[in-house]
């Protein structure tokens, strides 16, 4: 009987490791994909449901990869011809109103394996990553004190001042866990952190703080008034932002037909 019921188990496992192994991935209803031509002033738009409607447009196939692999960066895209970088699509699909974004993710990687032989893989890779750690000196940000409010919000630029001159960033901050830190400061200060910010601090909790910084494209104008993103993190926060090689996972292109 014990043998029985053992082979009769592995029946069961095989035909559920069957019915998985065949069970077709999520794929939109209808979907139109075209080549858009070439222009002046180019940028990826759109990525959202809107009325069981999914629309990207002016999309590189490296946009295409990271918004249905949930990749941040383009270099987190590795492989593949050089046309990814440059031909772009518009795509225009629909799927059900209440489709998760994970399950728009799975339908977009079958929409492009369809249309375009897309093979890839996940693998890590050692890039140039800006990493936010503690400083050397003593902590400056505060606790959070208990405000309903969660997020960054600019300050209003000074009132009468000078012509021409150059007032800085002021940014208020609350609530915030390191690793929210890290992703706000690549938000608000992309014109300096080209690439995502990894929090490698160590510190739990959440945390409110203020900060000020000059403008990328105004800081040598600003001269000695002014204090880049960098300076401003350590001054202000007590914490480090430096560029360094870390290991990343990264979406490996096999192959892709044009």
């Amino acid at each position: 009987m014990r043998a029985f019921a053992f082979v009769s188990s592995l029946a069961l496992l095989s035909v559920a490791a069957f019915s998985q192994s065949t069970e077709t991935p999520p794929a939109f209803e209808i979907a139109d994909v075209h080549a858009v031509a070439p222009g002046p002033n180019q940028f990826m738009r759109g990525g959202l449901m809107r009325g069981g409607q999914y629309q990207l447009r002016t999309a590189t196939m490296v946009d295409l990869i990271k918004m249905a692999y949930g990749v941040d960066d383009d270099d987190n895209v590795i492989g593949g011809p050089k046309w990814l970088e440059f031909d772009r699509f518009d795509v225009l699909a629909k799927a059900p109103p209440a489709a998760s974004a994970e399950k728009i993710r799975s339908m977009l990687q079958a929409l492009l394996a369809d249309r375009f032989k897309l093979v890839v893989h996940n693998d890590t890779k050692s890039l140039p990553e800006y990493v936010l750690t503690l400083g050397k000196g003593h902590l400056k940000l505060k606790p959070a004190g208990g405000s309903p409010q969660t997020g960054c919000e600019g300050q209003p630029r000074p009132q009468n001042l000078p012509p021409g001159t150059i007032s800085n960033i002021a940014v208020s901050c609350h609530n915030l866990t390191a690793a929210a830190i890290a992703e706000q400061l690549h938000q608000m200060a992309g014109g300096y952190l080209t690439t995502p910010v990894v929090d490698s601090t160590g510190l739990n909790g959440s945390w409110d703080f203020d900060i000020k910084w000059t403008a990328r494209s105004q800081l040598a104008a600003a001269g000695a008034d002014g204090i880049s993103i960098f300076d401003a993190v350590d001054k202000q926060l007590g914490l480090k932002l430096e560029l360094q090689k870390i290991p990343v996972p990264v979406i490996v292109v096999d192959s892709v037909n044009q």
